[in-house]
Order: structure tokens, then sequence, then C-alpha cells
């Protein structure tokens, strides 16, 4: 039975965020500055390819002994032709939009190596050197301007007191950068008896398998979700990566409900609005009102998590207070 005291616990309220997230961007339109200006160098800038360090490595996966002999000859032939395809319409620069922290892009998602002047200035890589060193540069660059993204935002969320200067900057670039990395870890750690079991599985039946795979997706996705707040924490709570993921992972367990509906709503806002900004071709000056768009949507609404978070912080809070004042 729900005392009165549980009873005026106010939950985070999903439309009031996405509210206060578009009027955060209202009122400082410069936070959608990072977005559009990594849209801008991906359409106009140089552009980095890797097909011809790649291809040659690909082709020789249809020089394996025996393959052309057996049934999955034609399924392999379409594998390598889709990493072919792959690989010569792929600019490296495009790992400027880091994952799973990263400054949102649209052109990551149109064809590269074209704009309305023409082609950009292209370099071809052909060693591995230069391969890993530009990806590595590239990484470290997408990782600090996703920093400069997120602390610009996150201080019109919470004023910072004394908190804007570079001993500040870097401590936030290290756990945002760490964050992939142990993601890495333990994805690694689950993926060991997942491959076991599924190649058990796959030689028993490999229909089983696909719904295996299905599966495995959603529990994934279960896994990660209660990670999604991380960033939050580390930039509003001033809160190392660690306790951060706790933090997040104790708000989204409280609050599951609502947060799955704001995740979902934010989706569907996001990739609606990119049903419009996506139409002109990349060769077209119209697009450039698409990645002003985009980056207005986009940022709102991570403007406006960061709103939800607080509130769902708040709740999670109380909940927890009163939990033990009951107990």
């Amino acid at each position: 039975m729900n005392t009165s005291s549980e009873n005026k616990i106010k939950s985070p309220n999903i439309t009031q965020a996405l509210l206060a997230g578009f009027n955060t961007i209202a009122n400082k339109p410069y936070l959608i500055l990072f977005p559009v200006l990594l849209d801008l160098f991906l359409w106009f800038g140089p552009a980095w390819r890797v097909d011809r360090y790649f291809l040659p490595m690909v082709q020789s996966l249809e020089n394996i002994t025996g393959i052309s002999n057996t049934e999955y000859a034609g399924a392999f032939k379409d594998y390598v032709i889709l990493w072919q395809e792959f690989l010569a319409n792929f600019n490296l620069a495009t790992t400027l939009r880091t994952l799973p922290i990263g400054v949102p892009s649209l052109m990551v998602s149109k064809p590269p190596f074209l704009n309305p002047l023409g082609q950009p200035l292209i370099f071809n890589l052909e060693s591995s050197s230069q391969v890993l060193g530009m990806w590595f540069l590239l990484l470290l660059v997408g990782f600090f301007i996703a920093n400069l993204y997120l602390k610009n935002i996150s201080t019109e969320i919470i004023k910072p007191t004394n908190d804007r200067n570079l001993a500040s900057l870097m401590r936030t670039f290290f756990q945002i950068i760490l964050m992939p990395i142990l993601l890495i870890i333990i994805l690694i750690i689950l993926s060991i008896p997942a491959m076991i079991m599924f190649t058990l599985i796959t030689l028993v039946s490999p229909t089983i398998s696909q719904f295996v795979i299905i599966i495995a997706g959603m529990v994934l996705l279960w896994v990660l979700m209660p990670l999604i707040f991380t960033p939050h924490s580390i930039f509003l709570f001033r809160q190392n990566l660690i306790s951060a993921m706790m933090t997040s992972i104790s708000v989204v367990r409280t609050s599951m409900t609502k947060t799955a509906w704001f995740i979902l709503l934010s989706y569907v806002l996001i990739e609606g609005m990119d049903l419009l900004w996506q139409t002109p071709p990349v060769d077209n000056w119209f697009l450039i009102i698409g990645i002003f768009g985009h980056a207005f949507v986009v940022t709102a609404v991570v403007a406006a998590s960061f709103h939800y978070f607080i509130d769902a912080a708040t709740f999670t809070q109380t909940v927890m207070n009163n939990t033990l004042k009951s107990a």
C-alpha cells in the first residue's frame, strides 16, 4: 500500500523534458555549431579512401581453395561483392562521428565523394601505417569535439562553478574515451560463451540459429540500455566512468517505463525528421537546410535527455530515500 509520501513522488515528465530541450537550443542556437561543422566538413572537406588497401584482401577471399565447389559459393560471392561496394563508398573521415558518444551527423548516411562543387580532395591510404594512423587521429578528434559538444550542452542545463578549465575538459575527454574501450571489453567477455553456444546451435539447426541471433540482439540491447545516461552523469555530476555507469543503471531501472518511452519517442522524432532532411541529394545545395535542421532537432533531443536525466535522477533518489525510511 502506498504511503502519502510515496504518492507525492514526482516521476520524470517526457513532454516537459522535450520542451525544455527545444527551448534550450532555441535560446542558445550556437549549441548546434559542432554538428553543422562536422557535416559541412564531411560534405566539402577532404576525404580519405581505404579501398586500395582493403580490396586486395577482400578479393583474395575469392581464391580460397574449394569454396567455389560448395553450396555456399553463391552466397560467398555476394558477400565479397557487398564488401567491395562498401569499401568503394567508404570515407574514413566518417569515423569523426564516434560511438557510443559522438557529435551527431546527417552526412555519415549520405553517399561520399560528391558535393555541389564536384568532388572533394581525396587522399588514398595504401599502407597499414597510413590507415591506422589516420583512423586513430580521426577517432581522437571525434571524441574531443564530442567532449566539447556535450560539455557545452550540459553547462546550459546546470551552470558549473569554476569548471570551465582545461583540467575539467581533459577529465571528461578521458572518461568518454574509456567508455567505448570498457564496452568493447565487456562485449568480448560476453561474446565468448555466446559464440560457443551459437556454433553448437548452428551445427544442430541453422534455422534455430537465426532465431538465436534475434534473441541475442534483444538481450544485448537490454544489457546496454541501462548505460544510456552514463555521459549525462559524467558531464552533469562530474563522476568518473564507473560511478557514472552505476548512476545510469540505477536511474534507468527505477524509471524503466518512462525512460523506454523517452528513448522511443526521441528515436522516432529524430529518424522521422531525418526522412525530410535527407531528401536532397548530395550534389544539391538544398541539403544545407537539412544539415541545419538535423543539427537543431538532434541537439534539442540531446538537451532534452539532459533535462530528463536530472528529473529521473531526482526521482530515483527520492524513491531510494523513501525505501530506506520504510525499511
